[in-house]
């Protein structure tokens, strides 16, 4: 992507030939002005057979992660460590990635968010818990951005980045199901 820096700087336009006339896909940005792609939205939203508090406990614990994630290898976060605001971890994802996540938002049984990063990608990630009639419904919303030579490949993961999160979520609720009952 750019100019090939072997040549030297490209000529002006000659004789009639100009710049093209239609502005730029929304969402692209000049090189110095960092990202070359907008953020990219994430949603998801999956009714699981447990009550919110039940949910929200499993979810917002990091240890809890591998088991229901599936692009995670592992988590580092001390053993005895209980989720509170502020919290930080690392995660180690299938792919090799390693971001720096911490916990941004923490109201009990209600919301919980994240933000993780790595080299030149950001990602901020919400759940939000309600009680239903048999159990409750976890919405996700989020975005994915990504900086300089980050921002292509950070567009192109949030493009399934929606249906994964939805896939995980499903995955986490059969795991709470299949549990002994604890409306706590």
């Amino acid at each position: 992507m750019g100019p090939d820096v072997r040549r030297g700087a490209a000529r002006p336009a000659r004789g009639r030939r100009r710049a093209h006339p239609l502005a730029l896909r929304r969402g692209l940005r000049a090189a110095h002005r960092g990202d070359v792609l907008s953020p990219r939205r994430i949603t998801a939203t999956v009714e699981m057979p447990v009550s919110a508090a039940v949910a929200f406990r499993y979810l917002c614990d990091p240890r809890n992660r591998p088991e229901w994630q599936s692009s995670l290898k592992s988590v580092d976060v001390p053993p005895d460590e209980e989720p509170h605001l502020g919290q930080a971890w690392r995660e180690t994802t299938s792919v090799g990635v390693r971001p720096q996540m911490e916990t941004t938002e923490l109201t009990p049984y209600r919301v919980w968010t994240e933000r993780g990063t790595w080299r030149g990608v950001s990602a901020t990630l919400s759940l939000h818990f309600t009680d239903v009639v048999g159990g409750c419904r976890v919405r996700a919303d989020g975005e994915l951005t990504g900086s300089g030579a980050w921002a292509l490949p950070a567009g192109a993961a949030g493009l399934l980045a929606s249906q994964a999160i939805a896939a995980d979520l499903r995955k986490a609720g059969k795991i709470l199901g299949a549990r002994p009952r604890d409306d706590g």
